[in-house]
């Protein structure tokens, strides 16, 4: 059976490879902007809450506009227009209070971490499959997270989003750059 990458690099289109530089520089775009991330979380932190908050204002937008423009029915209509109205004030609180609105989504993905850790411990434990102790460090690890985000709160709340997006963004790049140098064979 084929990896993945392998199938992908045999469907290729034939102008991938020659532009495996710019694939490269993007990831190496993506890591330094992770790195900033890191080294700034609190900074990124709030950066990323109020985008998130923006996000929210022009999808109560989009939303307000569907609810006028092709809803037939009144209980419809209504439905869209309430559901702008919620977008529009969760937008309207991340946009103008980025610190509290911070400590709230932190505490809320320690309380995901609780339950999916926990969840996957008791996964692992019931049903016996292979590889369980992979579920049950899943698990732990998940709820290590959670533990050390809810000890810490509310001072958390001010960097681990940044922090966890600064991680993503490292990864993330560092995979992307990996892709771009696995495509420069195609291009030889």
């Amino acid at each position: 059976m084929q990896r993945q990458f392998d199938i992908f690099v045999a469907q290729a289109p034939a102008g991938v490879g020659t532009h495996w530089g710019w694939i490269v520089a993007l990831g190496v775009a993506l890591s330094i902007l992770g790195v900033v991330a890191i080294w700034r979380a609190r900074t990124a932190t709030l950066i990323y809450v109020v985008f998130l908050g923006a996000l929210f204002l022009a999808i109560a937008l989009a939303v307000l506009v569907l609810a006028f423009s092709v809803t037939g029915y009144w209980t419809e209509f209504f439905i869209h227009v309430l559901w702008a109205v919620l977008l529009a004030f969760i937008g309207f609180i991340l946009v103008t209070r980025p610190a509290v609105s911070a400590e709230a989504i932190t505490l809320l993905v320690a309380f995901y971490f609780l339950a999916t850790g926990a969840v996957a411990i008791g996964f692992a434990l019931s049903t016996h499959i292979h590889g369980q102790w992979t579920y049950v460090f899943d698990g732990v690890v998940s709820l290590a997270l959670g533990l050390l985000l809810v000890a810490g709160w509310p001072v958390t709340g001010l960097f681990a989003i940044g922090l966890f997006v600064g991680i993503d963004l490292l990864l993330r790049g560092g995979a992307i750059v990996a892709l771009g140098l696995s495509l420069r064979g195609l291009a030889q």
